[in-house]
């Protein structure tokens, strides 16, 4: 059997109407009878307890003069009610003087010789006394059933199942006018839904058959279906507009010279364009979701994997160098970049990938790798070789100007002394150039260094160049930097000597700060010398350029080359803020972490 919550609502209306309606009548009749029985209760109490006292009132001659006759026929008129079982009177002794039955069989209870008046289930029982005169003299009892009671239970209860009858059957009868105005509309819009779920057909409308709540109801379904229909057209236009793009994006991958693939927003890689296929002679089932990592070489298989993972986790841009396995068996480099596309609300939609192989280019730079430690390696070499020769012609230049001065004419003297200061320059130049090459070959440091520490180092050997141009040189709170100490004490020398050598009328004023930016430090040195030329921002980073020649300001112009070579070996970046006249503000920057 079916719940009552399943059933369909015009049943429920039906069965609503009536339960209301018996439940109601039910109540009603259960009441009124139960209501009457009490006030008839109470009404024969009033009613008996008067009788009683008339009686006991009429008794008295007869009890005086003690004439049973007499009492008999008082008591005789109690025949008019049929309810009265039996009555007694008593005289003063307790003895019977007369007796009242209904049926003849009615027995005399032990007297009582107080008021009372008791209800049994049945029964009942008035006591009253006899009183003449201030005295009492005798007493009275009367009996009597209750089945006056239940008569009027029954007939009340034949008229409330009577009602109770004709208001069910007028019940049903309206239910069904109450199912006509209800349950059709419902019904209504239970067939339109329903036709549209199988149909899929929006433009299916339910029929409004009234003015009220469901009549509304009806106009907001309708409107809901117009929307979802309106909707749904754009849908499929904008579906179309997709598939139409898609198979653009396919044309031009496929005849794209690149690798091109695309990735699901969980990373599983759903296209390879035919270039994977030839390079790797694989299938694209073999190959698509995370089977294309087959194909990573092994030792790039890992990193691989958590790179991508992570640019999938966090939605960053993918970018990474690894080695492929070709349909040949060799491996070969690629450069791999994948970005995410991302919808109106900024959530990932797919990823767009291209792998560009570079082979070539990985052979070139090992090429040019080893020939750079080569010429590095000879520069060094070099460099330590020529010291000492170096050194050799500036001290006997030195030797001979000082013994032979005398004997040489004017011209001698001069010479003697441009060969003088030509060792001396080129002793400068040597060691410069040993000092580079020391800075490219250095190993990187590995662990923190506190910067405001090196500084001071830096301070220490500038001393007298301090003290000599009266500079005066502040810093802020610097931080602890993943940079070798001697690497960042060599960059902090050569940025504050250039700033006290290319100095102004004024005494050198410098400031060396640091700034978080991200995942880099950044450092200035701010100085009010003599400033430079914009024109002139990238070139002073080249070995050996110099911007002034003059002999106040000496050098080889190795010095930022120095700085800018140990910065980007550190993977970050150095540059210069200035204008002629205004002083220079030196930047470079140094990653968070090693």
């Amino acid at each position: 059997m079916r719940s009552f919550r399943d059933r369909p609502i015009s049943q429920k209306l039906v069965i609503i109407t009536m339960v209301t309606t018996t439940v109601a009548l039910l109540l009603a009749g259960t009441g009124i009878i139960v209501l009457d029985s009490i006030f008839f209760r109470g009404y024969l109490r009033r009613d008996l307890s008067a009788l009683a006292r008339i009686v006991a009132d009429n008794s008295t001659a007869a009890l005086a003069f003690d004439d049973p006759q007499a009492a008999g026929e008082t008591l005789a008129a109690l025949r008019a009610r049929p309810h009265i079982v039996g009555a007694c009177i008593y005289r003063l002794n307790a003895s019977v003087l007369a007796r009242y039955s209904r049926h003849g069989q009615f027995t005399c209870p032990p007297v009582e010789t107080e008021s009372a008046t008791r209800f049994t289930r049945n029964e009942l029982t008035i006591w009253r006394p006899v009183v003449l005169k201030g005295r009492r003299i005798g007493a009275f009892m009367l009996l009597y059933d209750l089945d006056e009671i239940s008569e009027r239970v029954r007939i009340y209860g034949s008229v409330v199942l009577g009602v109770l009858l004709g208001s069910s059957v007028l019940a049903f009868l309206l239910s069904g006018t109450l199912r006509s105005a209800v349950a059709t509309p419902i019904s209504r819009l239970v067939e339109a839904t329903t036709s549209v779920s199988r149909t899929g057909d929006y433009a299916i409308r339910a029929q409004r058959l009234s003015n009220d709540e469901l009549g509304v109801l009806t106009d907001r379904f309708n409107e809901m279906l117009a929307g979802i229909q309106s909707r749904d057209d754009e849908l499929k236009k904008a579906f179309r507009d997709v598939e139409k793009e898609r198979e653009r994006f396919h044309f031009m991958a496929e005849s794209m010279p690149q690798k091109i693939f695309t990735a699901k927003p969980s990373g599983d890689v759903d296209y390879f364009n035919r270039q994977w296929m030839e390079f790797t002679g694989l299938t694209f089932e073999q190959m698509r979701d995370w089977g294309w990592t087959a194909m990573v070489h092994p030792d790039d298989v890992q990193a691989n994997i958590e790179a991508w993972k992570n640019s999938v986790a966090t939605g960053e841009p993918f970018h990474f160098e690894h080695r492929f396995r070709g349909a040949d068996g060799r491996y070969r480099w690629h450069l791999s970049r994948a970005r995410a596309m991302r919808d109106a609300d900024g959530k990932i939609s797919m990823w767009i990938g291209s792998n560009t192989e570079i082979q070539e280019q990985k052979e070139k730079e090992e090429e040019l790798r080893h020939a750079n430690d080569d010429l590095r390696q000879f520069a060094y070499s070099a460099s330590h070789d020529l010291q000492e020769p170096i050194r050799n012609v500036a001290v006997y230049s030195e030797v001979v100007l000082r013994r032979y001065a005398d004997k040489l004419d004017a011209d001698g003297q001069q010479f003697l002394g441009f060969l003088r200061d030509g060792g001396r320059r080129l002793a400068t130049l040597v060691n410069d150039l040993l000092a580079y090459t020391r800075a490219s070959m250095a190993e990187l440091a590995e662990t923190p260094v506190d910067a405001a520490a090196v500084l001071n180092k830096s301070l220490a050997s500038l001393a007298e160049a301090i003290r000599e141009s009266g500079a005066e040189i502040t810093h802020d709170a610097l931080p602890e930097i993943w940079m070798g100490d001697a690497h960042l004490q060599q960059v902090f020398q050569n940025l504050i000597g250039n700033a006290i050598k290319y100095r102004g009328p004024a005494p050198p004023r410098i400031h060396v700060s640091a700034e978080s930016r991200g995942a880099v430090w950044c450092f200035s040195v701010q100085d009010n010398g003599i400033g430079i030329d914009p024109q002139y921002r990238e070139k002073i980073f080249g070995v050996f350029k110099r911007l002034h020649h003059d002999q106040r300001y000496s050098g080889t112009g190795i010095g930022l080359a120095i700085c800018q070579r140990v910065v980007e070996r550190y993977g970050g970046r150095i540059w210069v803020e200035s204008e002629p006249g205004e002083g220079s503000t030196f930047f470079f920057t140094v990653p968070r972490r090693g």
